[in-house]
């Protein structure tokens, strides 16, 4: 399992409000295996000596440099820390605060040196669910596995959830003894699969009407296909973790979770697609650098895409939203695409942080607009 910190909407907004000269961002790679654990470590310290050149060369404060160097040092001495790892690693320092996530996500390492935390390639963690619900279903078992990228799978306790079959239908679940006549003496296996079936998504109900996470089944034919012909919850996905899932354990079913949420992801994703290309027809979508900092900076975004991998450096105007370009990438600027997808986070526009090709037109952003902009 990865040991994962996933960043809150508080944790985004409290790191996207800081302005103070001397922000340090470090994104680097890492692997969850301990043994590994240098690989991560070293290349943190590398960005954190380029870190340094960049804010000496911009004429930052000796005690604030060594404020700097000293935090990301302690961080990099912690044992403890080093032994629990992900896919990547982020650090934020500005001589007052450290603050550091382990990502489930695989990021290409960063540095970033400004007066404004680079937050775009930690949204990615938080820009599609990580979590589902795993439903285990055999005639001999039932469980309810709580998976996240964030913590071990656990099974769930569900009040009144069916154990296996043959007890589900040896009790008076509906108190309707006329039923319950039918399914001692039915000996038709799918009508009592079919009942069995009932009974789990009638225990389910409260548990999925207060969760937005999918439900994925794991379960093996026919009780697969049973069970999705009475289930009420809308949010089943469509594949299925095939098989008996009995011998399997909760972060066995987790890992099998996994391409199936990818799948939920691409779907989701491809409907946003669909949507911008619908309102770019009626003047409600933008896929301009500069048009959607116009768009930012006017709060207009209903829904920005931003290319997680793309970085331009310079200044964003923070009443016109006009773009002006650097040469230079140092302290003394910003990356735009950074502030861009700061000033729609701060709008409550959805930031979907995602790779190249994914933005629809092809650029480093691109946005579904509240209202239409003046020409």
């Amino acid at each position: 399992m990865h040991n994962v910190d996933l960043p809150t909407v508080e944790d985004l907004a409290r790191l996207a409000d800081i302005r103070t000269p001397g922000c340090v961002s470090i994104y680097a790679e890492a692997v969850p295996q301990s043994q590994e654990s240098d690989k991560a470590r070293i290349e943190v310290k590398s960005r954190l000596r380029e870190a340094v050149q960049q804010l000496e060369a911009a004429g930052t404060s000796a005690d604030l440099v060594e404020s700097i160097n000293a935090a990301v040092d302690g961080l990099l001495t912690d044992r403890h820390f080093w032994r629990r790892q992900s896919n990547s690693l982020a650090v934020f320092a500005n001589g007052s605060t450290l603050t550091t996530f382990r990502l489930a996500n695989r990021l290409t390492g960063l540095t970033e040196v400004s007066d404004r935390f680079s937050i775009t390639p930690l949204l990615r963690a938080v820009t599609f669910s990580h979590s589902a619900l795993v439903l285990a279903l055999s005639q001999n078992s039932v469980r309810l596995i709580d998976v996240s990228s964030s913590s071990a799978a656990t099974e769930l306790a569900v009040p009144g959830l069916p154990t296996d079959l043959e007890t589900t239908l040896a009790l008076d679940l509906t108190n309707d003894r006329d039923t319950l006549a039918h399914l001692r003496t039915s000996e038709d296996p799918k009508v009592r699969m079919r009942e069995f079936s009932q009974a789990i998504d009638r225990a389910l109900r409260p548990v999925l009407a207060e969760s937005d996470r999918p439900l994925i089944l794991a379960a093996a034919e026919p009780l697969a296909s049973i069970f999705r012909s009475v289930c009420s919850s809308p949010r089943l996905a469509e594949s299925t973790i095939a098989g008996n899932p009995e011998e399997r354990s909760a972060e066995e079913l987790a890992a099998s979770a996994t391409p199936i949420l990818d799948e939920l992801h691409a779907a989701e994703l491809a409907a946003q697609v669909a949507r911008f290309d619908e309102s770019t027809s009626r003047g409600l979508a933008v896929g301009t650098l500069d048009r959607v900092a116009v768009a930012a900076t006017a709060r207009a975004i209903d829904t920005l895409f931003v290319d997680i991998e793309e970085r331009i450096p310079g200044y964003v105007d923070e009443i016109s939203g006009v773009i002006t370009r650097s040469d230079a990438d140092d302290a003394a600027n910003y990356d735009v695409v950074d502030e861009i997808v700061r000033r729609a986070f701060a709008s409550d526009a959805r930031v979907l942080a995602v790779r190249g090709a994914e933005v629809p037109g092809g650029g480093p952003v691109a946005a579904i607009l509240r209202y239409a902009l003046p020409a």
